[in-house]
């Protein structure tokens, strides 16, 4: 392009230097004298990389002038300066598109950056962000899909021993027990992922609408392997444990100081339902929160006096009697506790962690006919998860119940219900185990089948079967027997403990 001849044009072309301070405004002239007058006048000024190059046309509005478009001035290059810098040359040539046109008889180079280098340049780098990320995608898919034995060698190994030492060992503990496959999936799933704060319906947090599902199913289900009436009972399926279940009983009936009463622990009852050492330390929250007072079983007959009961209960007056324990081997009288704890006004809990599996299976009897609130582990004879499950009556009140804890006014229904439910969240624990309340309700859901009573019924015969055989060899049992799956083997007679006797 040449800009020395003289064109007939409504255009004028206009370079402002940076580098001093611009000329007078002038009139608008042909172009090509406008650029006669600037060559000529401060050609000595221009700085190569200060240089504006402006249009002015007379059609366009002066009162929106055009900013001017800012030029890089180059001189011309000779064949042999391009041979000295080819590499060079071909690099630039990359990056920008060079242009070369004639002012006044000077060679002059206009260059800008091509618009299809732009692109191809935005497009190489968004390929290599997306291989980046596809990267880093990949290492946390390889991180979070790793199996336990590439993850974590040593624990591996250490749980594989477990596994065997559970599979080649023979245990007669009866807090124990073998859980199904199923439940074990349900325990390593991904629920364990989701925070639950709350109870179905009423969450603090959001996209809890299948995990309200998950747990009105167990709670549907925990009623129907007792047999329950859900007009009359209702169920609570997030503690921890039982011990957290008894807890929370405690904790949405009663006052700190207030007074509970249940089986002593040395003659088979729970530290959770109280406990002192006989240096007077109290071992259990129970103890330190609330007071406590034993009841004991006959030392002779190592069944349990109620006559002594009832005696110490019409003088302590506890709020709350406990009948259930850890090993006791024979059925409870829970009528015999319902007429005790009406008599001193007392409500009546019972804990049925050991039984809960034989109650379901109707292999012993069931304590929901007399009893206010019944509570259990969920992983014992229920052969469930490790957790806790409180039930609770509801509903109008049976006439001849005797007047009962905070039931002072009168009130013709049961109230334990939002008590209960408000001790176990928010008072006492957070989120409950989402993965833990899924496997509880397949195996509450085994516990209905006809199957799962065959299995209560063998494992009580193997329980009096075993019973019998160490009678046979002169062994004494405590009560002579069982009516459950538990035993009592009295060592003392061969001048061992427990603990030697493992």
């Amino acid at each position: 392009m040449d800009l020395s001849h003289s064109q007939t044009s409504s255009l004028s072309l206009g370079l402002l230097s940076h580098a001093a301070s611009p000329p007078p405004p002038t009139p608008p002239m042909p172009a090509a004298a406008t650029a006669s007058s600037v060559s000529s006048n401060h050609r000595a000024q221009i700085v190569d990389d200060s240089i504006s190059f402006q249009i002015d046309s007379s059609f366009r509005d002066p009162s929106h002038p055009l900013p001017p478009i800012p030029l890089q001035l180059m001189e011309p290059q000779t064949e042999n300066h391009r041979a000295e810098n080819g590499d060079v040359g071909k690099e630039s040539e990359d990056e920008e598109k060079v242009e070369e046109f004639r002012i006044l008889g000077h060679s002059m180079c206009f260059k800008r950056k091509r618009d299809c280098d732009s692109i191809s340049s935005c497009a190489t780098k968004s390929v290599r962000v997306s291989k980046d990320l596809e990267s880093r995608r990949n290492a946390v898919r390889s991180w979070g899909n790793q199996s336990l034995r590439v993850a974590d060698p040593d624990l591996f190994e250490i749980m594989e021993k477990e596994k065997q030492r559970q599979y080649k060992g023979i245990e007669l503990i009866a807090s124990e027990n073998f859980v199904c496959k199923a439940v074990m999936e349900a325990l390593g799933s991904h629920l364990t992922n989701k925070y639950s704060e709350g109870s179905p319906g009423a969450r603090y947090y959001g996209g809890n609408e299948y995990i309200d599902e998950i747990e009105t199913l167990c709670c549907d289900r925990a009623l129907a392997a007792f047999g329950l009436d859900p007009e009359n009972w209702g169920v609570n399926v997030q503690p921890y444990s039982c011990t957290s279940a008894n807890f929370a009983v405690y904790t949405g009936l009663l006052l700190p100081g207030d007074r509970i009463m249940g089986l002593d622990t040395p003659s088979g009852g729970n530290t959770s339902h109280g406990y002192y050492l006989p240096n007077g330390r109290k071992v259990s929250g129970a103890s330190i929160f609330f007071e406590s007072l034993a009841y004991k079983v006959n030392p002779q007959t190592g069944y349990i006096d109620f006559e002594k009961l009832e005696e110490r209960a019409l003088d302590f007056r506890p709020k709350i009697l406990i009948c259930g324990g850890s090993s006791y081997p024979r059925e409870w009288d829970y009528a015999r506790f319902r007429q005790i704890a009406d008599r001193c006004g007392a409500v009546l809990l019972c804990d049925m962690a050991q039984i809960s599996g034989l109650i379901a299976a109707k292999e012993c009897v069931s304590p929901f006919d007399y009893c206010d609130i019944v509570t259990s582990t969920t992983h014992k004879s229920l052969r469930g998860p490790r957790g806790g499950i409180i039930f609770y009556r509801k509903g109008s009140k049976p006439r001849k119940r005797g007047m009962l804890l905070n039931q002072g006014d009168g009130s013709d229904r049961y109230d334990f219900e939002e008590k209960i439910n408000f001790a176990v969240f928010p008072a006492l624990q957070g989120g409950p185990h989402n993965n833990h309340i899924a496997a509880l309700a397949i195996a509450l859901k085994q516990v209905a089948t006809p199957e799962y009573k065959t299995y209560m019924q063998q494992v009580k015969k193997n329980a009096q079967a075993l019973a019998a055989a160490l009678l046979r060899r002169n062994c004494r049992l405590v009560t002579g027997g069982t009516d459950n799956h538990l035993i009592l083997w009295d060592l003392r007679t061969l001048g061992l403990t427990g603990t030697a006797a493992l």
